[in-house]
Order: C-alpha cells, then structure tokens, then sequence
C-alpha cells in the first residue's frame, strides 16, 4: 500500500505505534518522527526512509497477493460472499490530525468468526484488512500491528479489523482487532503529546534501558479476561508431565538398544514392529555468526513462594 498521508500534518498508521509505544524493533524513535515532522513543517525536503526497506519491498509485493489469499479464504470460512477493495485515498479525522492509508476494506455477506486468546470475536458488515507478510513470524499479531488497526478505525469510523498475515511457512494467519477504548486513550493521550511537544519545540525525555525489572500485574490482570493464575499452574503441570515422558521414552529406547545389541541386529522385525538401531558417522558442523538478527520468544515459567 503506497503512503498517503503527510508527514508534518497528520500522523499515519505506521508512524503512530512508534509515538504510542516511544520505538519500534527497526530502530524508529518517537523522537526520531518528532524531528522528522518538524523539518517537514520547515520546509526542508526529507529522503524516503530506509528504514526495514528489504521487509518493505517485500511486503509491496507480497500485498497484492495475500489479500486474494485472504478474499477466498474468508468467503469459505463465512460462507458467504466477501467483498475486498483498496482505497486508493486516505482516511483522515482532520480534528485529530490523524490519517490512514488502509490496506484493503471488507464487506462480508455473511457474519465472520475468529479467535484468539481464548475469546471469540463474531464481525459483521464492513471491516478493515490490514495485509502483513512476516518472515520470523510466532503465531500472534505484534502490538504494532493492533494500533496500527485501532489508528485506521479511529480515522475510518470503522468498528472492527482484522490482520491477515502470511508467514514463513507459507501459512495465512487471521487475527481479529475488536475496538478497544483502553487502547484508543493510551493512542490520543501520546499523540495529544506529540503534537504539543511540536508546538512547544521541547524533545521526548531520554528513554532510559529497561533493567528486566519484574511487574506486579495482580491489580491490572482482571483486564484480560484470563485466569493467568491457572494458564501458569497448567503450564507447569505439562511441562512437568512432558519432562516424565520424555525420561521414560530415553529409558525405553535404552532397553530396546541393548536388546538389539546384544542380538547382533542392527535392523528388526517383529509382528506389529520395525526397528532400527545402527551407528552411524556423521560429520561435525561449526556453527559461524552471519551479522544477520532474527527474532526469538523468550520465554519461562517457574513457581515461587509468596510467603
């Protein structure tokens, strides 16, 4: 989708995560929109962003393609024709001094069903699509993306959207965006900041780098609608249960090893059964850094005592 909207003037759907959330992984800043706006105000000519340009280039033309994707897969999850077009102006609430080039606008003939993160979300009518192609995608939308929808609804007076997102493995992704208040406040309250920090000629204070530091989240989790308490006790459960069985497994296939080395059989059969048990040479492989990054979920969970 081509940039419709102007720096200087209006913020847009991919500037906007950038002021709400302060950066992006690419390296974007809030501070680094807040000068390029200003210079756009000045007069003085800004060079296209090479910012993430591979990512971009790819995901020009992978757009067209993921949204047809998209189009046929929902007219068979609905059952029902599904109407997609690219709007080929922006979307704009001049009040805010907001606007949004929107990738593709639905229209479903039928309701349209989708969850994630264990609740369901029911659509109907007229929507957003927002196209994504993500090369190191882990199977949820990133936050980025979510305002970025929020933004679009905001400009659009839409009420709902979706992402359609096409990873590395070639899989097509849905993810519903219901309109979210709480998120729509936190989005107007930094760009009410940002347009007074342009007014004030003032900068963002310095981000300071996170320590790591852990959060209490008891007060602010009735939010979710999750009972995190219980997802965290199952989560152990199975991860002590995976554990047993995988200790088991090791142990059984010790004993068929031995029994195999002990008849001399390197490849077996027995009714129901064949096995293979045979030493093998392979060579070593060294491991080298490329310089390239990827990005990987780090993740743990481990019980305490809260005494």
């Amino acid at each position: 989708m081509p940039k419709l909207t102007v720096d200087g003037q209006e913020i847009g759907s991919s500037t906007a995560p950038v002021i709400v959330l302060g950066k992006n992984k690419y390296g974007d800043t809030a501070q680094a929109k807040l000068d390029i706006f200003r210079a756009a105000l000045a007069g003085v000519e800004q060079l296209p962003s090479r910012h993430n340009l591979k990512a971009k280039r790819r995901g020009n033309h992978f757009e067209p393609a993921t949204a047809n994707w998209a189009q046929e897969e929902l007219e068979i999850m609905t059952n029902g024709k599904v109407k997609m077009w690219e709007p080929k102006e922006p979307f704009q609430d001049k009040s805010l001094k907001i606007a949004s080039s929107i990738d593709r606008i639905i229209e479903l003939e039928q309701p349209l069903t989708l969850a994630f993160g264990g609740d369901e979300y029911t659509f109907s009518g007229t929507g957003i699509c927002e196209i994504k192609s993500d090369s190191q995608h882990q199977g949820r939308p990133h936050r980025e993306w979510i305002i970025q929808v929020q933004h679009q609804m905001m400009c659009s007076g839409i009420e709902w959207g979706i992402i359609a997102c096409i990873d590395q493995a070639m899989k097509l992704h849905f993810y519903p965006v219901p309109h979210d208040q709480e998120l729509v406040d936190q989005m107007l309250a930094s760009y009410q900041e940002f347009w007074d920090l342009i007014e004030s000629g003032e900068d963002y204070p310095v981000l300071e780098e996170t320590t790591g530091e852990t959060i209490d989240i008891t007060d602010i989790l009735i939010k979710t609608n999750q009972d995190l308490q219980q997802l965290c006790a199952d989560y152990l459960k199975m991860a002590a249960e995976e554990s047993q069985c995988k200790r088991v497994k090791a142990e059984v296939k010790d004993a068929i090893v031995i029994v195999l080395d002990r008849l001399g059989v390197e490849h077996a059969r027995l009714p129901g059964f064949e096995i293979k048990s045979q030493t093998v040479v392979k060579k070593k492989r060294k491991q080298v850094e490329t310089g390239e990054t990827y990005e990987s979920l780090s993740f743990s969970v481990k019980g305490i005592d809260d005494e």
